[in-house]
């Protein structure tokens, strides 16, 4: 007993509060991927609703999280300074565990509706206090690291639901994911102290020295008041400057612009559609490979791929990163898109139904390389301090649109550009950002703060 206490003495306690954390960006994930493998079954004989739903009904279940997302922005975009980053985070999952409860027992199309306009709710609410929360505990030396981890736990969180999802019952499926989110609870409630940002921000200096003590109670030696300080001069430099002012400068429009276009056309590259209707595709392309196997093989390509940015972007930049992965995935949806073409116009693809699952899994391999981490990182690194939560809020709240749109009319996009036309708009969309990207973003590597706003000021 005494040997495991001095196991758990030696180890940060950062990182145990992290682990808990990412239980809520794990969840976020599975949520999102959530209507691949329920869309499948309400489209088989095994559907668990009274009805059988229509193509619209479908495309609602798989977009109107984006609405709950939309509106999960606008309260937890005030509410982390008013009650707190813990207190956020413990209100973060409820929806999640009202969405995942109705979905288990309803028997109604328009309870899937409700149920996921709920966990959209939640999925906006983490990715905006989740990684500043993380950021805020964690020290210089291993931030990165810590916000790694969570983008590590989100693809996780997808890759359990295609691995899980097609070979469980609706209620059993529902019932499972829920753990989640209450384990998430009540482990964060017990384990996680709040942020010192918060307690200095409230002037409660006591607080936060004794939250930075918790928090590095696993180290030999800590200066708490050394920290504080640091903390303190952070917030003084956060809080100068006028907001009005500020937006009207040059580097901070061309900063802002570029944190909307990253995180509005990371949705339109086809992100949007492939994660809900991972499942849905490969049973209408009609891919030798059963539809819940090619699932759970992009879920896994999803999920390795991310430990591979984290170690490329500090050698090669932000640019030649986001260069990269653009490339990848236009040349994967420019393929995919011949492939639909050359079947729609009746030419012989029997000895081809592997280019769809070749072209899914070359997507989500370059996605998750670069255009799926990067905008944050970006995002963080070119605005001012002082406009960067207001500027990112309103970029999560036009990408949770551009998702809703690109989700809700699938079906509709398919049936009017054919899909071959659909996969090559989204390719489409990323050349246009790829573009943006050679004109507009200086590589961020390596660079102060002062120097990068001073590149976006030329």
């Amino acid at each position: 007993m005494s040997a495991m206490l001095d196991c758990l003495k030696s180890v940060n306690y950062v990182h145990l509060v992290v682990l808990s954390g990412n239980l809520l960006a794990l969840t976020g994930d599975l949520s999102i991927a959530w209507p691949s493998p329920i869309l499948a079954k309400l489209n088989s004989t095994d559907n668990p609703l009274a009805d059988y739903p229509t193509k619209d009904e479908l495309s609602w279940v798989a977009s109107i999280s984006g609405f709950g997302s939309m509106v999960g922005i606008l309260p937890f975009s005030f509410l982390p300074d008013l009650i707190g980053r813990k207190s956020c985070l413990l209100m973060i999952p409820i929806p999640h565990m009202i969405s995942f409860g109705l979905a288990a027992f309803g028997k109604s199309i328009y309870l899937l509706y409700v149920a996921r306009f709920f966990s959209g709710i939640s999925i906006a609410a983490c990715y905006l206090v989740l990684p500043m929360y993380i950021a805020e505990i964690s020290e210089n030396s291993n931030r990165g690291l810590m916000l790694v981890s969570y983008a590590i736990f989100s693809n996780f969180g997808s890759l359990l639901c295609y691995a899980t999802g097609p070979y469980m019952s609706m209620l059993w499926f529902n019932m499972f994911i829920l753990i989640f989110p209450v384990t998430f609870f009540i482990s964060f409630l017990f384990i996680a102290p709040e942020s010192p940002y918060y307690y200095a921000r409230k002037k409660d200096y006591i607080k936060a020295s004794k939250s930075i003590e918790r928090l590095r109670s696993g180290k030999h030696y800590h200066n708490a008041e050394l920290e504080l300080k640091t903390i303190c001069d952070e917030l003084d430099n956060a809080q100068t400057g006028d907001i009005l002012r500020t937006i009207t400068r040059k580097y901070a429009i061309k900063g802002s612009l570029i944190a909307i276009m990253l995180t509005t056309f990371q949705q339109l590259s086809g992100y949007a559609v492939f994660m809900p209707y991972t499942q849905t595709i490969f049973l209408e392309v009609g891919s030798d490979i059963d539809s819940a196997v090619c699932s759970i093989m992009v879920g896994s390509i999803s999920f390795f791929s991310s430990f591979v940015c984290p170690f490329v972007i500090d050698k090669k930049g932000r640019r030649f990163v986001l260069i990269t992965s653009l490339l990848g995935i236009i040349t994967s949806e420019i393929v995919f898109g011949i492939y639909y073409y050359l079947s729609d116009q009746n030419y012989n693809m029997n000895s081809f139904t592997w280019v769809p699952l070749a072209c899914l899994l070359s997507y989500m391999l370059f996605f998750t390389f670069g255009l799926g981490p990067l905008p944050l990182t970006v995002s963080s690194e070119v605005l001012p301090v002082n406009i960067k939560f207001l500027v990112t809020t309103v970029a999560s709240f036009l990408g949770s649109l551009s998702s809703t749109v690109c989700s809700k009319y699938y079906y509709v996009l398919n049936d009017s550009l054919g899909y071959f036309g659909t996969i090559w708009l989204f390719a489409g969309f990323c050349t246009v950002l790829l573009v943006f990207i050679v004109v507009i973003l200086p590589e961020t590597k390596g660079r102060s703060f002062t120097e990068i706003l001073q590149e976006l000021d030329r």
